[in-house]
């Protein structure tokens, strides 16, 4: 029936318009096609994007899509048709779709016939209130392309507008989409279209909306095929402007995009490893964090959530502003320089602040419309979100040295500092969830029980620790006194309160009759990100983490599977998240437990590529290397950790702009021998970097663009049982200081950088373990080797891994040192260097095993 209504319109139109005035075209010319790209056969139900400030094309990679121009959701169900005008022969455009290619500033969706073939190139301008789509054909005959869609314009959830209709305006050849008021209007059309449908002047139609785009073969090498799409809450005439803007400037625009991705890459901190992998991750999750930066032409700009698809509802992913998603993605920006980004978001947070002080939890970019702060009880029911402000700014500060911003938000400051005050009824420095609301879990039977959980409770003691320095640098001695002291109480409940003696652990909350919740979860990293915990307990906590009852190859499980409450595909209480990971891989490394953290942060890379192109889903399977159905596609603070694992994690690097400081503290795997670091950024300064190690030495060129000297604190890791011979600054010896923990090495040396400075850093025996990163497969369970600690003492390097029964694994022992004797694994292949072994799980019950290897050197 569909294929007949298309067919009889055809014929109808054929001869109503053969061709398109040059005018109403755009003029080809060179897609930019450079710097980052993935690409793949399509893969029909994967998610897809284009994302602007002001708009977005959400979609699937067989061309199914919806336009949100904020806060509006023009459209959905959009589809492609092609009609050989010749045979009469309509085609669907999902079955057509054959390729997707992905770049930062577009998607370009490939569809392909015998006859024809057509690229659809989604593009959202960087700060317009609008999308373009083009279309880039080549045919042999005459075709022509029917553009169906439902339209909505509705509001962002849960606001919402009455009255909607449609109608066709043949002059300018688009679709007006309105509501009684006439203030909130959406254009869908073409400068070339032609209306095939209708519907009622008083209301939206029950079918889908569709126009022509008729293709003459002779000017397919010349020009492109646009449909554009705008909206505004100004009015059809300013709609109208930002939709000839759109036609009229596309080039411009296009350019200024693409330029923008490209500063993105080249200007701020960038990476590169030996590992493709990981330098292709860090990238993306930089373009990930900067499509989250949205202006609501309402609310202001400021960090979303992340994007999915909203279907027939009204809420795309995660598309609106968080204060907890937030902060912990602002530690991702400002580890790459993005201190403006991070300055206008805690900008929007402050702003909408509730007057007893309370941080907000989420804000619907529909809020506009609608008293969302009044009546809804959405926006202040998280906890955790006050102290974490706090944090959040102090960690802003240290890195751009903004003290301009924090003098202009001193007084919301101290609103928030009172109001964790007044959270904790017992006076033991610790919020309580009882008073403040949600922060760990949002659901199940954890809650009912909780009075503080250790995620509220370790935010708790970083807040007063970094509200007593802000204090201090604004002259409040008074304040920065009391909130010293209360860091001292908070910490010292937090260290015993939620230890376990008995299990060596860490309780996941105080209950509300004063015991302890002791189910194991992966909630004390935040302790842990924070170093407020003694390194020997610690290690118990960090060992579980490490484990296989904790550590899937895809990242670390929320809860433990041997808990009653497990469930491997709950949301709270059993699923992979990749940013609880990103806390734990952090947390890893503060504590010099490298191995692991280095499986963690390669595991979050490898997410970057395995779903949504570029992007990392919100959450993963306890059991099976897999999204869950709910996971939104698009999460950002999934994608955020890649940035702040590798930057202050894996080369250790973090800052102090006011007393011009930078700590470069790398932990190198096996793997990694050079590394090339650009434009890290501290206050308004930048800092080259090159990192060349070799089998006896490591070597440091640092390139400062500085006006005044910093202090440079560096501290790399040489493996273990290494023996450090000589360093040398600008080739004179310098002083140094040898750290160690459990017999891993560390040269640390304090120099002042203000021009080129190389340093040289000469040891001997080093030793390092290095097990090559294992990457699952989409639906594997968890197979890979987990490395759980390791230590050196009296030439003897103890191991403790685990593994399947069944299974061997490689792993490596670099070092020039013979081995004199080993136990617990075999060795396969030996040089100078590299020893490789191998490891059998030959015993014991189904399922992981640990064991202990030791090898004993000369």
């Amino acid at each position: 029936m569909k294929r007949t209504f298309f067919l009889i319109l055809s014929f109808l139109f054929m001869f109503n318009f053969l061709g398109a005035q040059e005018k109403d075209l755009i003029k080809r010319f060179p897609l930019e096609k450079g710097g980052l790209h993935l690409g793949r056969l399509v893969q029909p139900q994967y998610y897809c994007e284009s994302i602007g400030r002001q708009s977005a094309i959400l979609g699937r990679e067989n061309g199914e899509l919806e336009i949100w121009i904020y806060p509006y959701k023009v459209l959905h169900n959009f589809r492609l048709y092609f009609l050989k005008e010749e045979e009469n022969e309509l085609l669907d455009g999902r079955d057509l779709a054959r390729s997707i290619d992905v770049y930062p500033h577009q998607t370009i969706l490939r569809y392909v016939h015998s006859s024809f073939s057509a690229e659809e190139i989604l593009f959202a301008p960087l700060k317009e209130s609008g999308v373009l789509i083009l279309l880039s054909v080549q045919t042999v005959k005459p075709l022509s392309m029917i553009v169906s869609f439902t339209p909505d314009l509705k509001l962002m959830w849960p606001a919402g507008l009455g009255g909607q209709y449609s109608s066709w305006d043949d002059k300018r050849k688009y679709f007006v989409l309105s509501e009684g008021t006439r203030k909130n209007v959406a254009l869908v059309g073409s400068p070339i279209g032609e209306r095939i449908s209708s519907g009622p002047a008083h209301s939206l139609p029950e079918d889908d909306l569709k126009f022509k785009i008729y293709v003459d073969p002779g000017k397919t090498e010349k020009y492109f095929f646009p449909i554009i799409v705008s909206a505004s809450h100004e009015g059809r005439d300013h709609a109208g402007e930002i939709y000839s803007r759109l036609s009229k400037e596309f080039e411009k625009l296009y350019g200024e995009r693409f330029l923008h991705y490209q500063k993105l890459g080249k200007e701020y901190l960038s990476v590169k490893t030996p590992d493709e992998k990981l330098n292709n991750a860090y990238e993306w999750a930089k373009v990930a964090l900067d499509k989250a930066f949205v202006c609501n032409p309402h609310l202001g700009c400021g960090l979303v959530a992340g994007y999915g698809l909203s279907g027939k509802s009204e809420r795309p992913g995660f598309a609106w502003f968080f204060g907890g998603d937030t902060f912990f993605n602002s530690f991702a920006l400002n580890s790459f320089g993005a201190f403006d980004v991070t300055r206008q978001s805690l900008a929007l947070i402050r702003k909408n602040q509730r007057k007893d002080g309370k941080i907000m939890h989420e804000l619907s970019q529909g809020a506009g419309f609608i008293p969302w702060f009044e009546e809804y009880p959405y926006g202040f029911y998280h906890a955790e979100t006050t102290p974490y402000y706090i944090v959040s700014l102090y960690d802003y500060l240290m890195w751009s040295g903004d003290m301009e911003f924090i003098k202009e938000s001193w007084p919301a400051l101290k609103k928030a500092y009172n109001y964790v005050l007044s959270a904790d009824t017992d006076k033991d420095g610790l919020m309580e969830n009882t008073v403040a609301g949600l922060a760990a879990l949002e659901l199940g039977a954890f809650l009912k029980k909780t009075k503080s959980d250790i995620y509220l409770a370790a935010l708790s003691v970083e807040a007063f620790k970094s509200f007593s320095e802000i204090a201090k640098l604004m002259g409040e001695e008074k304040l920065a006194q009391d909130s010293s002291k209360f860091f001292k109480i908070a910490l010292n409940s937090l260290q015993e309160k939620f230890w376990v003696a008995e299990k060596n652990s860490y309780a996941h909350a105080l209950t509300v009759d004063d015991m302890t919740l002791e189910e194991i979860t992966v909630w004390p990293f935040m302790p842990l990100f924070f170093r407020q915990l003694s390194p020997d307990r610690a290690a118990y906590v960090l060992d579980l983490f490490a484990s296989s009852e904790m550590s899937t190859d895809w990242g670390v499980r929320s809860l433990s599977p041997k808990s009653n409450y497990y469930d491997p595909i709950n949301y709270n209480y059993g699923t992979v998240w990749p940013f609880l990971t990103g806390y734990t891989c952090l947390a890893e490394y503060n504590y010099d437990r490298s191995l692991a953290a280095f499986s963690h942060l390669m595991s979050l890379a490898h997410n970057t590529f395995i779903d949504a192109l570029g992007f990392c889903p919100e959450l993963f399977s306890g059991e099976l290397f897999t999204p869950l159905e709910e996971s939104v596609p698009h999460q950002i603070f999934s994608s955020s950790p890649v940035i702040t694992c590798l930057v202050r994690g894996l080369l250790g690097l973090r800052g102090n702009a006011l007393k011009r400081e930078i700590e470069f503290r790398p932990s190198f795997p096996g793997g990694i021998g050079e590394v090339e670091i650009r434009n890290f950024r501290i206050g308004e300064d930048i800092f080259h970097f090159n990192v060349k190690r070799g089998e006896n030495k490591i070597a440091f060129q640092i390139i400062p663009r500085v006006h005044t000297p910093y202090n440079l604190y560096l501290s790399p890791s040489l493996g273990y049982g290494s023996r450090v011979t000589r360093v040398k600054v600008d080739d004179k010896p310098k002083d140094f200081n040898i750290n160690k923990t459990r017999g891993e090495v560390r040269c640390s040396l304090f120099i002042e950088v203000s021009r080129e400075t190389n340093v040289e850093i000469e040891y001997e025996d080093g030793i390092v373990v290095f097990t090559p990163p294992h990457f699952p497969r989409t639906g594997d369970i968890t197979t890979g080797l987990k490395i759980i600690n390791a230590h050196y003492r009296d030439d003897r390097i103890y191991i403790f891994v685990e593994g399947l029964r069944g299974r061997m694994y490689d792993l490596s022992i670099i070092t020039p040192r013979n081995i004199v004797s080993l136990s617990g694994a075999r060795i396969m292949s030996k040089d100078r260097r590299v020893k490789k072994l191998m490891l059998s799980f030959e015993e014991g019950e189904n399922g992981y095993t640990r064991k202990e290897i030791v090898v004993k050197f000369e």
